[in-house]
């Protein structure tokens, strides 16, 4: 109880910080080289500028969304992908866009909110229907994913004709990097941070089971629920922005709980979230400067689904083992 509670020796978590650090200045001077050296357009360095902030930020930020969704649900195989969030959030900004006949980013906000939440209501609901096991919410997920995914591309139909831009968001892509997300993702990244400040420890309680959190005076369901909104909520914008991006939120938790050996989330939650914003900024990079030159610019979601898809296939299987 007490090492999950947070009575780890203080040095551990220094040098997890340390090496967190450590690997985003090496990462960002290697972006640098890759991406900025010589550079003397400005249009151009800001165009890269804005992309590579977004790709990192938007992997950080769904890393993060995944540790939350993981944690609250108690069930490592799920992500906002799994759970129908991005595809939810896709259909109700195509379907904004649809309606209006017009893109701004403050109706894509709404929309991606309202339809990332509304599509993780709709599988929690389903996942406890169906006996809220691990695998419940992956079946209930899939049916949730498949469905609003098959409207998205029915809609997609009628608006990429006139609004080209969104052709990409069905795959996940940055090759449109407004420097109107910038305020944004700031805010989001803001609210991320508070909300780690506020729920990295109290989600440690929640490994304990719901009795003992009573006991310690957290209150497990209400923890949930602001939990589930927080991540659900961070996603759907993501979305929204820059398209489903599937796997990312699911392998990094995963990925950082193994690095670590340890569940607790005042580590798991940051160092996810910086391995996720590295390999999603990573696959756009390699796409840009490796496969333009053999197949063209592959989309960075593509590229992050199939690796994560891979992984998650491994997580399915140990887990599958596991209970036999």
């Amino acid at each position: 109880m007490k090492n999950i509670l947070g009575n780890r020796d203080i040095f551990f978590y220094f040098e997890t910080l340390l090496l967190n650090i450590v690997i985003l200045s090496f990462f960002a001077y290697v972006v640098y080289t890759i991406d900025f050296k010589n550079i003397e357009n400005r249009v151009l360095f800001e165009y890269r500028f804005y992309r590579d902030t977004y790709a990192f930020l938007a992997g950080f930020i769904l890393g993060y969304s995944g540790s939350i969704l993981q944690t609250v649900l108690r069930n490592p195989l799920v992500d906002h992908y799994i759970l129908g969030v991005g595809s939810a959030s896709l259909f109700a900004t195509y379907l904004a866009i649809a309606l209006t006949n017009s893109v701004n980013y403050t109706q894509t906000i709404l929309a991606s909110l309202v339809g990332g939440l509304t599509g993780l209501c709709l599988t929690v609901s389903i996942a406890k229907y169906l006996g809220g096991r691990e695998v419940s919410y992956v079946l209930a997920g899939v049916g949730v994913t498949s469905l609003f995914s098959g409207l998205s591309f029915i809609l997609s139909y009628f608006i990429i004709q006139k609004f080209p831009y969104a052709y990409s968001l069905l795959m996940g892509s940055f090759t449109t990097p407004l420097k109107e997300y910038m305020s944004v993702l700031i805010v989001l990244l803001i609210v991320a941070s508070a909300s780690y400040l506020y729920l990295a420890k109290k989600l440690n309680v929640l490994l304990l089971g719901d009795i003992f959190a009573k006991q310690l005076g957290v209150d497990p369901y209400k923890l949930r629920l602001l939990g589930s909104i927080i991540g659900g909520g961070l996603a759907s914008i993501i979305v929204g922005f820059f398209g489903t991006i599937g796997f990312i939120g699911l392998a990094t938790p995963n990925l950082s709980r193994a690095l670590l050996r340890t569940g607790d989330n005042r580590l798991v939650l940051l160092t996810s979230s910086i391995i996720a914003g590295v390999l999603l900024l990573s696959a756009d990079l390699f796409s840009r400067k490796i496969l333009v030159a053999s197949v063209g610019e592959v989309p960075a979601g593509a590229i992050v689904s199939a690796i994560g898809g891979g992984f998650f296939l491994g997580v399915l299987a140990k887990r599958a083992r596991g209970f036999k």
